[in-house]
């Protein structure tokens, strides 16, 4: 499995059926299937997919088969057929830069603000950001990000990547990465021209 690193569980999965977009958690993988869960009620089609796997060096395409579906109150469990045509996805929109600019995020659970976080980005790119936190974040939690960036202020609803103890200066601290969710086709490409002059 050491070949497919990336498909780690607490991993973000993006599903996409018939042009949507469905955001789910990678639960537990196996040799030939992998187990993802969606926090709410989620009803998919069993059909062949395209499928994206956040992971911390990137974003793989693949495709990938819903074969059956099991629920356990409001959380949706999916098996996956293995993901097969597994590449490295190249789309500009993915086009990461360290960029070093000041950001919000408001800390949801259960539809309650728990805290918001002021802090500074490591990278950034048009699909997500990452930052170092001081404690590791719930995956079961719900994001709100207000990125500023060349002077304009992008808002968009988030989910977690990643959280992952690094350690800085004799003490951990978590290297966290998250997904934007609900950011518009023109802040997109925005951040993608901001990434684009960074890295020229």
């Amino acid at each position: 499995m050491d070949t497919y690193s990336f498909l780690q569980p607490s991993n973000k999965l993006e599903i996409i059926v018939d042009g949507k977009s469905y955001f789910c958690t990678i639960y537990y993988v196996e040799n030939d299937k992998l187990t993802v869960f969606f926090e709410k009620q989620t009803d998919l089609p069993e059909k062949e997919i395209e499928i994206n796997i956040y992971s911390e060096d990137g974003i793989y395409n693949a495709t990938s088969r819903i074969l059956s579906s099991n629920y356990l109150n409001e959380t949706t469990f999916y098996m996956l057929s293995f993901p097969s045509n597994i590449k490295h996805s190249q789309r500009r929109e993915y086009l990461r830069a360290n960029i070093e600019t000041d950001f919000s995020m408001k800390v949801i659970l259960d539809g309650t603000e728990v805290e918001e976080i002021h802090s500074i980005t490591k990278n950034i790119c048009a699909k997500g950001l990452a930052f170092i936190a001081d404690r590791q974040m719930s995956a079961y939690t719900t994001l709100e990000v207000e990125l500023l960036l060349d002077g304009k202020s992008i808002k968009t609803q988030a989910e977690l990547v990643y959280s992952t103890p690094i350690r800085v200066n004799n003490t951990f601290k978590f290297m966290t990465a998250v997904t934007f969710t609900t950011i518009s086709k023109e802040a997109m490409n925005f951040i993608t021209l901001q990434c684009m002059k960074f890295k020229g």
